[in-house]
């Protein structure tokens, strides 16, 4: 990898966690340009990567009083996480948490926007698994939504990702593809809410997880929510830096959501 390009992502990795990119951690958040904000997320230029496969859950129907649902149409693009990320993860894991596993049994949803144009830049930043704040594992994020609807699954939402810090050990994180553009964090959400292919993939999404793993409305919420949510705990005293996805676009969100676990 060239000089630049290692630095770039060094420059992102650490606006990441730091709060810096995304305006909403990215993992937390995702950035092509200078940082803005982001914590424990992503930020990221290059390629895909390797080959898509379009899969569905294992529970790939529910039934409801007005038939069955359909899980939603999810591309796997699966980052290389063999081993040695799972022993960094292992290992951040009881740093930060005490309990040393890369397992994740999920209970909450953090929602996060990339603050890139693309999808590839997102996935090229989680996939380099560079360092954030000096430590390994890399960000990631278990899902990317794309501006088309696309929903794209990195990682297993079975295996822990670094994307918001103190919450990682609890939850699935999911970014939309989306740049500030010189606006603040909350203009760059409400695109993300306008633009009805994205918004739409990214309800269906989280409706899916939700009947896959219980989790309630309440606790599907924002980065910018991170530092004051239920089960927050980081033993080395971190604490989001981050405004991505307030409390008032959370809550739009989830008066679209129709599930009630």
């Amino acid at each position: 990898m060239a000089a630049g390009v290692v630095a770039a992502f060094l420059g992102l990795g650490l606006a990441l966690e730091q709060g810096l990119v995304g305006r909403a951690e990215p993992l937390s958040g995702m950035h092509l340009g200078a940082p803005t904000t982001t914590a424990d997320g992503p930020t990221s230029t290059g390629p895909t990567g390797g080959g898509h496969q379009t899969t569905a859950p294992a529970s790939a129907t529910a039934s409801t009083d007005a038939g069955p649902l359909r899980a939603p149409r999810i591309v796997a693009d699966h980052l290389t996480f063999g081993a040695t990320r799972k022993a960094e993860t292992a290992a951040y894991a009881e740093r930060h948490y005490g309990t040393r596993t890369w397992q994740l049994d999920p209970t909450m949803i953090v929602l996060h926007y990339t603050e890139s144009d693309t999808y590839g830049s997102a996935r090229s930043l989680f996939e380099a698994d560079v360092p954030n704040r000096g430590e390994r594992p890399g960000t990631c994020a278990h899902y990317v939504v794309d501006q088309d609807g696309t929903i794209y699954e990195l990682v297993p939402p079975t295996v822990m990702c670094r994307h918001a810090i103190g919450l990682n050990q609890l939850a699935i994180g999911i970014e939309f593809v989306q740049s500030s553009n010189g606006h603040d964090s909350r203009w760059a959400v409400q695109q993300v809410l306008r633009r009805k292919a994205q918004a739409a993939a990214g309800v269906a999404l989280v409706e899916d997880l939700q009947r896959r793993y219980a989790i309630k409305d309440g606790d599907v919420i924002g980065h910018a929510m991170v530092n004051e949510a239920k089960g927050f705990r980081d033993l080395q005293g971190w604490r989001n830096d981050h405004t991505d996805w307030q409390q008032p676009e959370v809550a739009r969100f989830r008066s679209l959501l129709t599930t009630a676990p």
